[in-house]
């Protein structure tokens, strides 16, 4: 089966609308952002992210197409034009074409869904609900923004499952460590224009911890941090965006794929690794 076969497959088993708008080849960030996809495809690898350590290991694994979730060359669009004197750039370049990996994202036909058991499943939200074992702790409408109702919980523990269950190497948080958790919220991204919708749905749904893709210093995380020095139940955990939407990944290739690809074509997850390296300082 050809590559482009397989990225054709895969999208027919997506849905084509996402967030009340049809998805079209021309805007959709979801294109081949690089290499050949009239060749045969040995093997497919899905990621969060096309690292240089994703692409070594999915060559190394017989695969020649990543399937990711983010962009590859590190801007919305994955606009090369700009690159063309970049060191970096060049350096990538050359090692796609060394190892003859061809890279497709996949993002917007993810989130607007895929058949599962019956229902409509945003595969990033859905896949980090399946591995963080909370599927039966989604409240509301399973559509962003996601709420988890979990067993109280000290939220300390909660912070070493999370990072555990993501294989991370540690956790930015702020706020009332010492509490408990029962409601966590995953909000879309928190970098400025909807922050202040957020910080009033965080109030009128009685959210005690943030599990935040990213976050702005000057919005929500102080008000949750003031929250706490006033002896509120309010605290955030930032495991960082990569982070958060890579257990989704995870699932699509472990657990989807394999159900709508041929059986004689391996399909494998690669960690692109945490995204941070957390330091603490000596005393």
């Amino acid at each position: 089966m050809k590559i482009s076969e397989v990225i054709q497959l895969i999208k027919d088993h997506h849905y084509k609308e996402w967030n009340g708008n049809v998805i079209k080849p021309e805007t959709t960030r979801d294109k081949v952002l690089y290499g050949d996809v009239d060749k045969e495809c040995t093997g497919v690898v899905t990621t969060i992210y096309a690292s240089v350590d994703v692409i070594r290991k999915a060559a190394k694994a017989g695969a020649n197409l990543i399937v990711a979730h983010e962009s590859l060359f590190w801007n919305h669009g994955d606009h090369t034009d700009w690159l063309a004197n970049n060191s970096t750039f060049k350096y990538k370049k050359a090692l796609l074409d060394e190892t003859g990996i061809t890279v497709w994202r996949d993002h917007d036909h993810i989130h607007a869904g895929v058949d599962w058991n019956g229902r409509r499943e945003d595969g990033i939200f859905y896949g980090l609900a399946t591995e963080l074992g909370w599927v039966d702790y989604i409240v509301g409408d399973k559509e962003r923004p996601m709420i988890f109702e979990i067993p109280e919980t000290p939220t300390r523990e909660v912070a070493q499952y999370l990072m555990e269950k993501m294989n991370l190497n540690g956790m930015k948080t702020m706020g009332n460590l010492d509490g408990m958790t029962k409601r966590i919220f995953i909000p879309t991204h928190l970098i400025g224009p909807q922050d202040n919708q957020m910080l009033q749905f965080v109030e009128e749904n009685n959210i005690d911890t943030i599990m935040a893709m990213e976050i702005t210093d000057f919005t929500v995380a102080i008000f949750m941090r003031d929250g706490a020095m006033l002896g509120q139940n309010r605290k955030i955990l930032v495991p960082g965006h990569f982070n958060v939407e890579e257990p989704g990944m995870k699932w699509f290739g472990e657990v989807f794929l394999p159900t709508i690809l041929p059986a004689d074509l391996k399909v494998s997850f690669i960690q692109a690794g945490d995204s941070y390296t957390m330091l603490t300082r000596r005393n």
